[in-house]
């Protein structure tokens, strides 16, 4: 151990490396010179990544706590529950709502969903046993349409799960309205909007809980990773137990008596659970990720609003409309194709393809369209012309924090070359 290089040392071979490694992914990435995303760390997450390893603390230790504190507090919410993916967390906080120590539904009890969405925000509700309502989406925003929200509420209905697509934010206010008129739980899925406000307050902080990604092409990354907000701390210590196979380790044991039982206190369980722990190699990424966040999220703004600003000057191309009180921290650069165009979407998705431009659909369209829909029975009751639209004529483009305008100017003048052949 005596021998190890200085820190300044390695800082300075890690800065070589990445000089290296970013000239082998430049010939790597001739097919795409714009991509989805690229990666935002540097030598400081590398270091803390090594820092962990040289520790052998590798596994959910210090660093995961820290990164929880100091996420909770940029959120503004009391807890974090830090998870290894945004899919779990959207996972730990159905199971929250049908949790066998607390509950606060049934098994059986009915949630609304937006039928487009990131599928494993379904399937935790499913999973937790609740009973899933799909509710259509607005293809002007790509959120839930809130007439069709409210038809679908029922004497049955207990809870709303809403998303908030590609960063753009719900219509919060009249969300709330009917969650309270209603007596509905409210979760919000924010895995695809960290930052984004409603009426300045910050997307997640809504609800009984919210959920964040930190896969790597989010706004910060910790290749795989998650967290959940919330501000109750029983709910937060419900969250640990079920995110650790129902033991009580990490949590204030106060609420359980143990006395009674004949155990070892460390391995005492109380519940059921998982095991989605994230790693404190994954905390240590997010702690300088967290860092850079404000910095990320205003270049977003930069780079997305340069580019919207080009599509409301085109006669074909629409992208989503945002609440009055929103502020979308952008995750991708959604776009829809007018109804009226005289080309198809996959027109012009494989033109940008076949100038070195990544596409993508809006998640999934309509999953009720996918060979899923006919495994489960939720997916066929209904029509959902919303999302049948965004299916059809909706797709995006990437926006990292480290595109230049260069990029985004160049991106403008490939779409102008194809709008001009009509």
């Amino acid at each position: 151990m005596k021998n190890l290089p200085s820190i300044d040392k390695l800082a300075g071979v890690i800065d070589l490396f990445l000089e290296h490694s970013s000239r082998v992914n430049q010939a790597k990435a001739e097919k795409y010179w714009y991509p989805l995303s690229i990666a935002t760390y540097g030598a400081e997450e590398i270091l803390q990544a090594l820092d962990s390893m040289c520790s052998f603390r590798t596994s959910m230790w210090e660093k995961t706590m820290e990164f929880e504190k100091k996420f909770a507090r940029w959120q503004g919410r009391n807890s974090a529950v830090m998870v290894n993916s945004g899919s779990s967390a959207d996972l730990l906080m159905c199971h929250l709502l049908t949790n066998p120590s607390s509950p606060f539904l049934q098994a059986g009890d009915e949630i609304l969903l937006p039928i487009v969405t990131w599928p494993t925000q379904i399937w935790s509700a499913m999973m937790a046993g609740l009973k899933v309502k799909f509710v259509d989406v607005d293809p002007d925003t790509l959120n839930i349409d809130l007439d069709d929200l409210e038809k679908s509420i029922s004497p049955v209905t207990r809870a709303l799960f809403v998303v908030h697509l590609m960063g753009n934010p719900c219509n919060m206010d009249r969300i709330q309205g009917l969650t309270e008129r209603n007596k509905l739980l409210l979760l919000e899925d924010c895995c695809e909007a960290l930052g984004s406000e409603y009426a300045g307050k910050k997307v997640g902080n809504f609800g009984v809980a919210g959920s964040f990604s930190f896969f790597f092409s989010h706004h910060i990354m910790t290749m795989e990773g998650g967290m959940i907000v919330c501000d109750d701390q029983q709910n937060a210590d419900d969250l640990r137990i079920l995110r650790a196979h129902g033991w009580l380790r990490n949590v204030n044991s106060s609420r359980y008596t143990l006395k009674d039982y004949d155990i070892d206190y460390r391995y005492a369980f109380v519940n059921w659970g998982f095991n989605v722990r994230p790693t404190d190699l994954q905390a240590g990424f997010g702690l300088c990720q967290l860092e850079k966040l404000p910095l990320f999220n205003t270049r977003r703004g930069q780079l997305g609003s340069r580019f919207f600003e080009y599509v409301d000057k085109t006669p074909y191309l629409k992208y989503p409309a945002v609440a009055g009180k929103a502020k979308p921290s952008w995750f991708a650069l959604p776009l829809m194709v007018s109804k009226d165009a005289p080309f198809a979407k996959n027109d012009l998705t494989a033109y940008l393809e076949s100038k070195g431009i990544e596409t993508r659909p809006i998640v999934t369209g309509n999953v009720a369209r996918h060979p899923v829909g006919g495994v489960f029975p939720q997916f066929t009751q209904r029509q959902f012309p919303g999302a049948d639209e965004i299916h059809s004529r909706g797709f995006y483009v990437g926006l990292s924090p480290l595109f230049t305008v260069e990029m985004i100017d160049r991106l403008i003048d490939n779409f102008e070359t194809f709008l001009k052949r009509y």
